[in-house]
């Protein structure tokens, strides 16, 4: 695979397009000062792919148990004490941003990358998350439930996405992130094996689409963006291919969008900082939208 248009070496794919300019024109978009979290609540008994396998999390120190234990080891006037959590979970649980490491085209990642040559014990040496910079920008929902009210298997076209804008009246500009609402989301712990066995999502000819426009980011309600099963049986994941592969597109996937959906919120300043994991290969994030 050629290497990206922003260089050979290059690991920060497209968010080259977020520039000081579309970040004070993004922050501009600001006039009510409401703040919207798009993300949902890791917790018990949510849906998780089973690639990813289960979330884990117990209390670790209870404040109870501590108290005894510094009343006795670290005797204090004041009696202090502490409660801790232990989690184990996947990079991908939850709502999540996805790296430049995550997906590859056989043994080639973004940019030329090969797999066999970076990954290790600890995840990759190049492409990383902890690559990735805090994400500002101007964020457009696109609200599919405007056009249609989508069933597993609905694949979105760009002839959609064009509708729906027109109906919101806002457009898509370089530098942007776009976050798709199907409404999948009212399956969100309520029928998990249903949200996570199939899904609507965008096919290849939106994935080329969206990327030919310039977008940094690409979010939706769903576990995976793209539509599952895909159109092309023989083919799985390819969404992610053309996006994160060939573009140095992240995704955000898992996304609570229905408050952005219900207010009418089409266009705002978007914010996402992953964690800096090392050599990761995604991680939770809290985004937020702020109108």
């Amino acid at each position: 695979m050629k290497a990206s248009r922003f260089g050979r070496g290059d690991e920060l794919g497209a968010m080259n397009y977020v520039t000081p300019v579309t970040v004070r024109n993004a922050i501009k978009l600001v006039k009510k000062g409401r703040v919207f979290s798009l993300s949902h609540t890791l917790e018990e008994g949510m849906p998780v792919n089973w690639f990813h396998q289960d979330f884990l999390y117990f209390t670790f120190r209870s404040a109870p148990e501590m108290l005894d234990y510094f009343s006795s080891k670290f005797p204090n006037k004041n009696r202090i004490t502490f409660t801790n959590l232990r989690m184990e979970m996947s990079d991908h649980t939850g709502t999540h941003v996805d790296g430049l490491n995550h997906a590859a085209i056989g043994n080639t990642f973004y940019n030329g990358f090969d797999t066999r040559e970076i990954t290790t014990t600890r995840g990759t040496k190049r492409l990383g998350i902890d690559t990735m910079p805090p994400l500002v920008s101007r964020g457009v929902l696109v609200d599919m439930t405007l056009h249609r009210r989508y069933d597993s298997r609905a694949v979105i076209y760009p002839r959609d996405i064009e509708d729906v804008l027109s109906r919101e009246r806002v457009a898509i500009s370089r530098g942007d992130t776009v976050l798709i609402y199907t409404g999948w989301e009212r399956f969100w712990k309520k029928d998990n094996e249903k949200f996570l066995s199939s899904m609507p999502g965008i096919g290849v000819e939106a994935a080329e689409w969206l990327a030919s426009r310039g977008v940094v980011a690409v979010g939706s309600d769903t576990q995976s963006v793209e539509v599952e099963p895909n159109e092309d049986r023989e083919q799985d994941g390819v969404v992610h291919q053309i996006l994160i592969v060939k573009n140095g597109i992240h995704l955000i996937e898992n996304m609570k969008l229905s408050e952005l959906s219900v207010a009418r919120e089409y266009e705002f300043l978007f914010i996402c900082a992953p964690l800096r994991i090392r050599g990761g290969t995604g991680s939770p994030v809290n985004p937020v939208a702020v109108v």
